[in-house]
């Protein structure tokens, strides 16, 4: 991890996606003066599970998975975050010890936000507060239904929503492919299947149409047809 040049909030790539949206001019130069950014590898741990937060996380660019390792000690995957995410904002927020971990899934620029001024920055602009109760809500949510769709769907469906998500949050690439690469092993622990199940199942889907593999690359022919192979309504 290394410590980057100071990034200007003003000019951020990621500000129209962020919660941060909603800061004026003089909460931007405050946020600006006292956020710091670091250079990430891929693979890198940004957080652990059991250490307390002195603030919070924006990915300024990149892409990372928070997981949490099970009783089996196998990883699972909570969560992918993208540029413009809050990580690690929900254990701050309610004053507790991290629940999960967060890892770089390729390079990326992470700047962490000091305690102080989020809990100043949320008490004078409500519009800061609204919007981080409903990317809460929406987390949550997500968490829910994935709990829900590992009881009532089969591998398949599971797969087919999973790719699904991934497109819906990250968007393609120039060729059309899903704008994030991921292992069979990550797409195994995101859906909480067996490796042997994905590459089984992926490659089913694969022979079918449904889905065009390269390497570590996906593309969707017809994601409509895809949401009704996962039994997703739009």
């Amino acid at each position: 991890m290394l410590r980057r040049p100071v990034l200007n909030c003003i000019n951020c790539q990621s500000l129209a996606l962020s919660v941060f949206c909603t800061l004026k001019s003089d909460e931007l130069l405050d946020l600006n003066k006292e956020k710091v950014s670091y250079h990430y590898k891929k693979g890198q741990v940004i957080f652990s599970e059991s250490n307390r937060p002195s603030g919070i996380f924006c990915v300024h660019s990149g892409k990372v998975k928070i997981y949490k390792i099970n009783s089996e000690g196998k990883e699972q995957i909570v969560r992918l975050a993208k540029d413009g995410d809050l990580i690690g904002y929900r254990s701050f927020l309610a004053n507790e010890a991290y629940h999960a971990f967060a890892e770089t899934l390729e390079e990326s620029i992470i700047c962490t936000i000091p305690g102080p001024t989020v809990l100043q920055l949320l008490s004078q602009n409500i519009n800061l507060s609204l919007k981080m109760m409903e990317h809460m809500a929406k987390d949550i949510l997500a968490a829910d239904q994935k709990s829900v769709d590992l009881l009532a769907k089969t591998a398949r469906e599971r797969l087919c929503e999973a790719v699904v998500i991934l497109y819906k949050s990250f968007g393609v690439d120039e060729d059309g492919f899903i704008d994030i690469r991921l292992t069979r092993e990550n797409i195994g622990n995101l859906t909480g299947m067996a490796i042997e199940t994905v590459v089984r199942t992926l490659k089913e889907i694969s022979d079918e149409g449904l889905i065009v593999r390269d390497k570590k690359r996906l593309l969707i022919p017809d994601i409509a047809k895809l949401m009704d192979e996962a039994r997703m309504v739009d």
